[in-house]
């Protein structure tokens, strides 16, 4: 015959361990019930893991290129707004030119207005997106359009004694047109040139008005497309508009005769209505890659919603077997407590 030695310590330990086991089990039970989750998905899943491990890998990547695709959004808005407003100045301007002609008065009120237009532009195209200049093609973290003083030092427009301005004078009076002729020649040669982008870069022409940098900017709108977002300001259609109205506002047309600002009127029309024209092939261009990431971005949300649903199908825990779980294991706590509290006042010493 066996003899087992039972004391009131060993009594009453048993019972608190099972409390402490029950415990934790309650919060696991609870964690699941407020997660959604297994409380330690490693652990239930087992080998399993490594699948949740690479769908939400997938999805995070999913999920951060939507994100990015977002400020492409807002960067495109923001490009569509600025051009929109360019647009309908340089159409005010054209139909000025059209409808008021070489008259003096006519004139006069567009040189007035090719002035304004052209710091309407050139705010417009110095618009930007966060610190991000969005017309300075690679070179985002500087306006698209900005000026050198004569002399030296930073010019805050193209009237504030800056060297593109200073070419322009210069080379009208290199020039001095006396004819209709004379003036054809110059828009045509030295004034042309002054407008040009220069290959290598060398500070003349265009490189007087912008140091945009015409460098493809190619962002991946999801894992096998790519989009480029860059519109630098030396593009042709630009350089056209600003070219119509320097034209008109600085070539001295109120001194001219009849016959020159006939010839002046008629060729800014000419230019104005290019530089639109190929403004608008912008505009569209731009409105159909808007298109294009809306699309992509509407794959990538279903996308991420089915990886979401497969996810969950391998974490997730039945919540009314959760809950019942925890009602369960409440009721089990408490009932612990209650045997543990009498068994703690039982003392050998009350049956001797």
């Amino acid at each position: 015959m066996s003899n087992f030695l039972v004391s009131s310590f060993s009594l009453s330990s048993a019972p608190r361990s099972a409390v402490f086991r029950i415990q934790d089990e309650l919060r696991n039970a609870q964690k699941e019930v407020t997660t959604g989750r297994f409380a330690d998905v490693g652990l239930t899943l087992g080998s399993r893991t490594n699948q949740t491990v690479s769908l939400r890998v997938e999805r995070e990547s999913a999920i951060r290129i939507q994100e990015a695709n977002t400020l492409i959004g807002q960067r495109f808005d923001t490009m569509q707004t600025a051009l929109e407003s360019i647009a309908k100045t340089g159409e005010n301007l054209l139909a000025s030119l059209i409808s008021n002609g070489p008259a003096d008065a006519g004139i006069s009120a567009s040189v007035q207005q090719a002035k304004a237009g052209l710091q309407q532009f050139m705010g417009a195209i110095n618009a930007a997106s966060g610190s991000r200049f969005l017309f300075s093609g690679a070179a985002t973290d500087q306006p698209a359009l900005a000026f050198t003083k004569v002399g030296g030092g930073v010019a805050s427009s193209y009237e504030d004694n800056s060297t593109a301005k200073k070419a322009v004078n210069d080379a009208l009076t290199a020039a001095a047109p006396a004819s209709a002729a004379d003036l054809e020649a110059f828009l045509d040669g030295a004034f042309n040139d002054l407008f040009k982008v220069p290959e290598p870069s060398d500070g003349t022409g265009w490189d007087m008005w912008s140091k945009a940098d015409p460098s493809p900017v190619v962002n991946r709108i999801s894992d096998s497309e790519t989009l480029d977002v860059s519109y630098p300001a030396s593009d042709e259609a630009f350089r056209n508009i600003v070219k119509a109205y320097v034209m008109i506002s600085d070539l001295g047309a109120k001194t001219m005769d009849e016959e020159q600002r006939q010839l002046l009127t008629s060729r800014a029309v000419e230019t104005l209505s290019l530089g639109l024209s190929q403004l608008t092939e912008i505009r569209a261009e731009i409105g159909g890659k808007q298109s294009r990431l809306e699309i992509t971005n509407e794959t990538l949300g279903t996308r991420k919603n089915v990886l979401t649903m497969s996810i969950s199908s391998f974490e997730d825990v039945d919540a009314y077997e959760a809950s019942t779980r925890v009602t369960t294991l409440t009721n089990l706590l408490e009932a612990s407590y209650a045997l543990t509290a009498r068994i703690s006042r039982l003392s050998i010493m009350n049956y001797l």
